[in-house]
Formats: C-alpha cells, sequence, structure tokens
C-alpha cells in the first residue's frame, strides 16, 4: 500500500494525512482551524479569512463585495447596499427622518437591535371624532390619517416605530384616544404591523416559506371575514411550497412580484420594488414593503382596540422573525406545513418557537373563539 503523504496544517501546526487538509490563500488548513478562522461571502460565496471580512448587518462580506455594493451610513454608522445610498454619505432612512414631522422633538422611541426588531402598528377604527384624535395624539409623533378601505369617518393610527417597553405605552396611548372619542371596530377594519427586518434574498425566501406555513394560523385565530378581504389575500391561493423551494434566493423578489404582474424583466421588478404602491402589497403578508422599505408588513389581524391582543400579536410575529433570522430549520418548516390541524400546527409552533405560556394561551384561546365562525361559515 502506497505511502499516505503527511503535511502539517499552517495555522495550528498539527501534522495531518494530506487528504484531510485544504488549501486556502496558498496554505494547508485543517478543518477545524479552516471552519474558525475562515468564513463565506455572504455574496459571491468565495471563502475568505475572518479578519478580512466587513459585515452588512449581520452577513459576512468580503472586501472586494463590499466596496461594490454597500457603504456605511455616516449617521447612524449602520450597512446598507448601493441602493439605500441617499446623500452626503447618508442612507435614505435618515434622511427621511430629517422630513418635517408632526412630532415637534423628533424623538425616537427605538434603539435598533439584533434581537429586539423596530415596530409600527396601524390601528383601524370607524365612527367616531377624527379631529378630536387628531389634536389629541398627532404633535405627540403619532400618524392620524381617514382610510378609503373604511367607511366615510374611518380612521388610521400610525403608532410611531418603536421596541421594547415603548411599543406598549405607545398602543395604549392610541387605543385610549380612539376610546375616548368614540371609534369602534367593524369587520372592515384591520391592524396592520411593520417590523423592521434588513435581510438578505436567502433569509427572505426562508421567511416566505414560514409565514406561509403559520398562515392557517393566523387565519384560525381571526374572523373569517380577514381570509375573505381583499386587502388580507391568503398567500396559499398565489404560492405553492413547491414553488417557493424551487426559486433561487436571488429570484424570490421576481417571484413575489409575479403574482400580480407577468413575464417580467428584472429591471421591471427593481422598479416595482421601489414604487411605493404595488399590488402585491395586499396579501397578507406584504413583501413589497420589505422591498420598498426594509419593514415586513403582517396585514392577518382584525381590527382592535386592546393593547393587550395587539402586544400578543407583536410579540408572536417577533418569535417567528428570531427563528427565521437565527434557528431556521427548514425540516421543521415543513413539518409544520403538514400538520393535519390547526391544534396539531399551534403546538408545532409553540415547539419550535419555544413560546412561553402566555403567547401560546394566547393562541389557542382565539383558536377557540373564532372556531365557532370558522365552522359555521362552512356549513352555509
Amino acid at each position: 500500500m502506497a505511502n499516505t503523504e503527511i503535511l502539517k496544517c499552517s495555522e495550528c501546526q498539527r501534522r495531518f494525512n494530506a487528504e484531510e487538509l485544504t488549501t486556502f490563500d496558498d496554505r494547508f488548513w485543517c478543518e477545524d482551524c479552516l471552519s474558525r478562522e475562515t468564513t463565506y461571502c455572504a455574496d459571491c460565496n468565495e471563502r475568505v479569512n475572518i479578519s478580512e471580512v466587513r459585515y452588512a448587518g449581520e452577513y459576512p462580506i468580503c472586501e472586494s463585495c463590499y466596496d461594490g455594493n454597500y457603504f456605511q451610513c455616516e449617521r447612524c454608522e449602520r450597512h446598507y447596499p448601493q441602493d439605500d445610498y441617499g446623500e452626503d454619505g447618508c442612507c435614505r432612512y435618515c434622511l427621511e427622518e430629517d422630513k418635517p414631522s408632526v412630532c415637534p422633538d423628533n424623538r425616537r422611541y427605538y434603539s435598533r437591535s439584533r434581537r429586539d426588531f423596530p415596530v409600527g402598528v396601524e390601528i383601524e377604527a370607524e365612527g367616531g371624532d377624527y379631529q378630536g384624535v387628531y389634536d389629541d395624539i398627532a404633535n405627540r409623533g403619532f400618524g392620524v390619517q381617514s382610510d378609503g378601505s373604511l367607511s366615510s369617518d374611518g380612521i388610521e393610527i400610525q403608532v410611531p416605530a418603536s421596541s421594547g417597553g415603548d411599543t406598549l405605552k405607545l398602543v395604549k396611548r392610541a387605543c385610549r384616544s380612539l376610546e375616548e372619542n368614540g371609534f369602534d371596530i367593524s369587520r372592515r377594519c384591520g391592524l396592520h404591523v411593520h417590523i423592521e427586518y434588513f435581510s438578505r434574498m436567502k433569509t427572505i425566501k426562508r421567511l416566505l416559506l414560514m409565514v406561509y406555513a403559520c398562515e392557517p394560523v393566523f387565519y384560525a385565530i381571526n374572523p373569517r371575514s380577514r381570509h375573505e378581504n381583499n386587502f388580507c389575500q391568503p398567500l396559499n391561493r398565489a404560492f405553492s411550497v413547491y414553488e417557493i423551494m424551487r426559486t433561487e434566493a436571488k429570484d424570490i423578489d421576481k417571484l413575489f412580484y409575479s403574482k400580480k404582474h407577468h413575464s417580467l424583466t428584472n429591471s421591471q421588478v427593481m422598479a416595482l420594488k421601489r414604487a411605493k404602491w404595488n399590488e402585491c402589497r395586499y396579501f397578507g403578508f406584504n413583501l413589497h414593503s420589505l422591498f420598498y422599505q426594509r419593514t415586513v408588513e403582517f396585514r392577518y389581524h382584525a381590527g382592535t382596540m386592546e393593547p393587550k391582543k395587539i402586544i400578543s400579536w407583536v410579540k408572536l410575529l417577533k418569535s417567528i422573525l428570531l427563528y427565521v433570522r437565527f434557528k431556521y430549520n427548514q425540516g421543521e418548516v415543513l413539518d409544520l406545513i403538514e400538520q393535519p390541524s390547526i391544534l396539531s400546527k399551534v403546538k408545532h409552533i409553540k415547539g419550535i418557537l419555544n413560546l412561553d405560556e402566555s403567547l401560546n394561551a394566547y393562541l389557542i384561546h382565539r383558536y377557540i373563539k373564532f372556531r365557532k365562525h370558522h365552522v359555521r361559515d362552512n356549513l352555509r
């Protein structure tokens, strides 16, 4: 038998059989040293020394890709793709914050964090004194406007982006103002949640599949009117598991927009992503918002003026986003899709998201509350 050549790892100097070593950067590396000292560029997928990478969000980028595709905002110091460049070294998001605001001191209710994403909530209601709400909270940073999808006296409150305990405080303030000024909820009203989620396409593809898997539960814990609402269209009427999985991550934006616009070129996709209004924004899961302004929007929830319900819903959505970013397991997601009942899906969601008992109780309670309505409507 031929002798096996013995070589040293250039990093740790231990001896290995030649076939156990990898050549990188004109040096021999053992598996342990290679995994500890190197990584792959998230853009070009080439191996690079960890000491030489730059980071866009949480993703390692080689110097070549960073120089060609990214920049660091001089104000917020975050790293963005070149498409998000504004002017004078700033990202377009910081420039937008410089625009006149209804809030006189332009206060900010959040600090950006990898695990506590800024959240904005839109609360719809009808039947009250619009001017009363406007006078009450518009000068405190809340957006207050009429909503064409509601009745003539409909209103939408845009709760400022927030994180941590500020979210509950702001939601309580908005709900109290609506209640004090005579507003109520009808079946036309919805609750929309925007969550900042700066992500690359691989993560967005995973998120689309995860929300697709959770969607039956989202509808089951809400009135049937949400499932039949043109402003909250189900993903499963437009997408299939197979096409989401077979689509390359770099083309997931084209797949999303193709559901309302056919035969798209890459330049047309880019134009759609940069336009504020688009038909695709009316899916229950609005990816257009993510492409346009880096906030993913969830439109599934029925209108409510109860802060506890709103915060429970926000916590559930944040749990899903954290799972996709840090703990994603495709096998678990596919198992969730295959669960035969809503209760088994809820149990599976609790397990993979590690939900606490209060969130699990929230899901079960709402499912029981609306189950009879879903069954009754199906029998008609």
